[in-house]
This record gives C-alpha cells, structure tokens and sequence, in this order.
C-alpha cells in the first residue's frame, strides 16, 4: 500500500477512534447534548477524511475519457449485474486516476459480486494490468490467466499475457500467446506488432513484414505500427517502401528530430544489400 495513503487513514482512524473515546466517557460523565454537536464535527471530518483515501478526483477531460474507456472495457458483459458493474466503476475510475489501493479494493469485491464468467474476466484483467503498471510480475500472471479461465476468448488478456513473457525472457510462451489473441480476434493489431517483433529481433523479417503490414491494416495511423514496418522493410531491403512508410510514421505524428531514425534504417538496408549479396554467389562476384 501507498505510505502516504497508509499514513492518511491511520491519521483519520486515529481521530475517529478518539472523537468515539470521547463522547463514551461523556457519556459517561453526564455531558449535556452541546457537548456532542462540539465532538460532531471533528468525527465527520474524520469520516469524510477516510472516505476520501478510497476516491480519486479527475478533472472532466479526463472523466470524459475515463467513461468513454470504461463503456469499451465494460461492453455488456455487466448486463443482469448492476453491483457488479458499480464496483467495477469504482475501481477503473480509481486506476483512472493512478490510486491503485482504492482500485484493488473495489475490484476485488467486483470479482465477488460479477456472476458471469465474462464480467469476471474484464475484472481480473485490470487487476492484473494494474499489476504489471506497479511492476508485479508474479501478479499480473496470476490475474491475467485468472482472466483467461473465466474468459479463453479474452484476446487482450493473452496480448497483455504476451508483453510480460516477452519482457520476462520467455519468447516461447509470448509466441503463443500472441498466436492465441489473433486466433480468438484477428484484427487485434497490437498481437500483430508483437509478434512481428519477435521475428524482427529473431532476424525473420519474411515472417516480420507481412505481420506488420496486417497491423497497419487495423490501424493505419498509428505511428509506432507504421514506423516499426519501415524498419522491417528496410531489413528486407525494400528501400523504397522503407523509405515510403518512414515518411508516412512521420506524418501520422512520429518524432525523428535529429534524424536518428532515418539513419538506422539507411543503415539496415546496407546491411541487407550486403547479406542479399552474401547469399547470392552471382551477386557477389559481380561486386
């Protein structure tokens, strides 16, 4: 737990528990009904302290966004399980807003009051997200597959599974992963990059390319998706592509201020020339 959110509540408890001490030995002591309103006052705002450990504030954009990403994550898997949801609200508002002892305390008893194995699912999922934001690994895997018994279809359950094992040195049991998101939603393009990145680092870039290009498929726009298909273009030796898509990241809102970037994949497309020619006896002699 948070210190400061620990110290908080020990704070607040502290004066709640003595505002009780004190009207108990008022009453013990025949104090008159003004003595009671005086104690009042420090009591409630000791309430209200406490009470405000479990609840983050967000301002409206933010709450704007919270909601719109809440209505995705939710779906209708809630449906017949009002409690459910209203916890699972509570818990995602406070992840929301980064204040992850409030978030496990609603999610947890979301978990208990969810009926259906999917609700459940989309539960244990965030509290293994949060897990892995906190960098608990061992936790993240338990709540993620916790996810996935109660939900194998969950595609962003094995995606999110895939990231730790690839980040964890286990390239086997990511690989799968992976391959389990797209067979359950074959437009999950951040499975695609994952795995086209696998195959990257592993130098496959006949396996990297197309896994890119399908991603891209999905989303066109996105910058990161399109600029790591330029890279493995460019480990292809399709120059003209590479150099195609690297404009096209840039325009899509990619950062390359210094050119860095652009100087890696010159430098890639050398190096496939010189392998292609390596390979190609004919190739090589003509050089």
């Amino acid at each position: 737990m948070n210190k400061k959110i620990l110290f908080r509540r020990l704070l607040f408890s502290l004066i709640i528990g003595l505002c009780a001490v004190v009207m108990v030995m008022g009453a013990f002591e025949g104090r008159d009904f003004s003595f009671y309103l005086k104690a009042l006052l420090p009591t409630a705002a000791g309430i209200l302290g406490l009470a405000s450990t479990f609840y983050t504030s967000l301002d409206k954009q933010k709450t704007d966004q919270m909601k719109h990403d809440f209505q995705e994550a939710a779906s209708n898997h809630f449906d017949g399980c009002p409690k459910a949801k209203k916890l699972f609200y509570k818990g995602y508002r406070a992840w929301y807003g980064d204040h992850y002892d409030a978030a496990y305390h609603y999610l947890k008893k979301a978990v208990k009051a969810a009926e259906a194995g999917r609700a459940k699912a989309r539960v244990l999922f965030l509290i293994g997200r949060i897990a892995v934001e906190e960098k608990k690994t061992g936790r993240a895997i338990e709540y993620l597959k916790y996810a996935l018994e109660e939900d194998p279809s969950y595609d962003m359950a094995w995606s999110n599974l895939a990231t730790i094992y690839f980040d964890s040195g286990q390239p086997g049991e990511a690989v799968k992963c992976c391959e389990n998101a797209i067979f359950y939603n074959p437009r999950n393009a951040f499975a695609y990059n994952k795995l086209g990145g696998y195959y990257f680092k592993t130098s496959d870039y006949e396996k990297s390319v197309p896994l890119f290009e399908r991603a891209l498929k999905e989303l066109p726009q996105h910058p990161v998706l399109r600029m790591n298909y330029a890279h493995a273009l460019s480990m292809a030796g399709r120059r003209q592509e590479a150099l195609k898509n690297y404009q096209a990241a840039l325009n899509a809102g990619y950062r390359d201020p210094n050119q860095e970037i652009l100087a890696v994949l010159e430098e890639n497309l050398a190096i496939a020339g010189r392998l292609s020619r390596e390979s190609d006896p004919a190739m090589a002699e003509e050089a």
